[in-house]
């Protein structure tokens, strides 16, 4: 497999473009890669283009699924696009298309004696969690 990274002037946007024979080990470097790339702060969308590529039986790492939990936080945390190009014009994307999701922490005001007895409910609740699985 070979690929070539391409930087488009006017948006913000990286295109990667694969060429030869794509295994089961390679594509899982061309998501490690991609997914370097999706996180860069400079990144607002990325094309993966497996046109020029040929693909065996056996690749797992290309299957909606495999490119949903590889990209999922990285669509979560900034407003980015992905798009995966493949044989005969098809494509499909990922984007987020909302604000980035911030992480909020909702504090009260307890008293030490009442966390202390919430702390006990939750260290219960954990206990009997784990016996209800076994």
């Amino acid at each position: 497999m070979r690929f070539r990274i391409n930087k488009h002037q006017e948006e913000r946007a990286y295109s990667i473009v694969v060429s030869g024979e794509v295994n089961d080990d390679s594509s899982w470097d061309l998501l490690m890669i991609a997914q370097a790339m999706l996180s860069m702060p400079s990144c607002q969308e990325l094309i993966i283009d497996l046109r020029g590529a040929t693909i065996d039986d056996d690749v797992s790492g290309l299957n909606t699924d495999t490119l949903v939990s590889v990209f999922e936080e990285g669509l979560l945390l900034k407003n980015r696009m992905l798009t995966v190009r493949i044989h005969d014009d098809h494509e499909f994307c990922f984007y987020s298309d909302e604000k980035p999701t911030a992480q909020t922490y909702h504090y009260a005001d307890v008293r030490l004696d009442t966390a202390k007895m919430y702390c006990k409910a939750m260290r219960w609740l954990e206990q009997e969690a784990r016996l209800l699985t076994h």
